[in-house]
């Protein structure tokens, strides 16, 4: 008759016993493992702590490395609006054309010009619904010109029959230039700061890289 109490106590004969008649468990029949010499166990340990200083270094000149190319970043002045290697400022004041030209030059900068498709999003959608004046401008009867002098190519419609240039909620009109508006300035990154900001990283650079024997 099948006996389940029988099978266990076959099972438990097939294990081997050590010279002392006890079982050893998980061992070969004649089968010891030796014991970790000292030299073994100091080799494993070394290679450990030279892996371990070695990620840490790594990770120290990455981290450190990242740090410094956040930091090289040129940057906008305060309340300017970084876009596409150019600096924009919303005015939240209005003044009529020249009045806001003349508050763009002592800033350094000029009534936006829009070179881009990708620019002129870029202007609709961060001045919000109110009009605001750009660099755009004609004398009577004349070509429209950029405040550098540049000529208008028409690559975008112009709308109405003033002689100085605005943006409203879905591109450019126009209206008188002594109306008051809001205006955009825009200027490009600062090169003096730029040139700073290249030396600084060249300095960076060299406190990274190691020390030269004399």
């Amino acid at each position: 008759m099948y006996n389940g109490l029988g099978i266990c106590k076959e099972q438990q004969l097939d294990v081997p016993l050590n010279s002392n008649g006890d079982r050893e468990q998980g061992k070969e029949p004649g089968y010891r493992l030796g014991k970790p010499t000292a030299l073994t166990i100091v080799a494993a340990v070394t290679v450990l702590i030279s892996g371990l200083i070695a990620t840490t270094a790594a990770l120290v000149v990455r981290t450190r490395k990242s740090c410094l190319d956040s930091a090289d970043v040129p940057s906008c002045p305060d309340g300017w609006v970084g876009y596409r290697r150019r600096c924009y400022f919303f005015s939240e004041d209005e003044r009529n054309w020249t009045a806001s030209q003349s508050y763009c030059s002592s800033h350094g900068a000029s009534l936006a010009g829009i070179d881009s498709g990708l620019e002129m999003t870029f202007l609709l959608r961060y001045k919000g619904s109110v009009y605001h004046w750009i660099g755009l401008r004609r004398e009577p009867n004349q070509l429209w010109k950029w405040p550098n002098g540049t000529e208008f190519d028409n690559w975008f419609e112009v709308r109405g029959g003033g002689d100085c240039a605005y943006l409203n909620d879905i591109g450019v009109s126009t209206s008188s230039c002594e109306t008051e508006k809001n205006w955009i300035c825009a200027r490009p990154l600062d090169v003096g700061n730029e040139k700073r900001t290249a030396w600084k990283r060249r300095q960076n650079r060299n406190m990274l890289l190691p020390n030269k024997a004399v």
